[in-house]
């Protein structure tokens, strides 16, 4: 079984932002495609974290967010994040529903079993755009699982799915990547976190073994 290592060189780490880059640019013209209006993105960062820290890294563990989580199967198997505010989740679902910011964008109201369903498609439309980039970026066949979404902190979240990391591995690597909008600010963040064989093979196909 591949390790994770320790730390990962310059080289790779331009590499890897590069693939969040480009898999982050699709993703946002797929969001930008679904809010009606332009997305920004920020620069990618790259990160390899003990797995206890994740949960600071993407903001805060007791942060509450509406997080969509899905697996990736194939050549480079891991797992997929799409994290979002609370505020933010709230005020993209009025602007897919178009509705002005009422009721659910004040937080006085829970999120309804329509509105969790818009927010699971935007990760699923997220979530595919990336790994369609990074397909065809690396000619590797990744694709993702059905989402699950929900609602709470971000650590109670976060455990699961880092459970099944910490299983594989005892650090994380993360390629992170933000949007945002205008009237709606951040859209939240992707994060891609491949399992220490998967990072292989990506760097690999990419002419940079790990």
């Amino acid at each position: 079984m591949t390790t994770v290592p320790e730390a990962l060189g310059e080289r790779q780490l331009d590499v890897l932002r590069e693939v969040g880059n480009i898999g982050a640019g699709t993703a946002a013209t797929a969001l930008s495609a679904m809010v009606g209006g332009p997305v920004d993105m920020g620069i990618p960062r790259v990160s390899l974290v003990p797995v206890e820290q994740v949960p600071e890294e993407v903001g805060g563990g007791e942060d509450v967010v509406a997080a969509v989580f899905l697996g990736v199967v194939g050549d480079a198997p891991g797992h997929m994040l799409v994290l979002m505010r609370e505020a933010s989740a709230r005020a993209l679902v009025d602007t897919l529903m178009g509705r002005a910011g009422g009721a659910v964008a004040t937080g006085d109201a829970p999120f309804t079993e329509m509105e969790l369903s818009a927010l699971q498609e935007v990760g699923n439309v997220l979530a595919s755009a990336y790994l369609g980039a990074l397909s065809a970026l690396t000619g590797l066949h990744v694709e993702p699982t059905p989402p699950a979404v929900g609602v709470d902190m971000a650590g109670a979240l976060l455990g699961a799915a880092l459970a099944e990391v910490a299983m594989l591995a005892p650090r994380a690597l993360l390629i992170d990547s933000g949007f945002g909008a205008p009237g709606i600010g951040s859209l939240g963040e992707v994060l891609y976190m491949p399992t220490p064989d998967a990072l292989d093979t990506v760097l690999r196909s990419l002419g940079l073994p790990a």
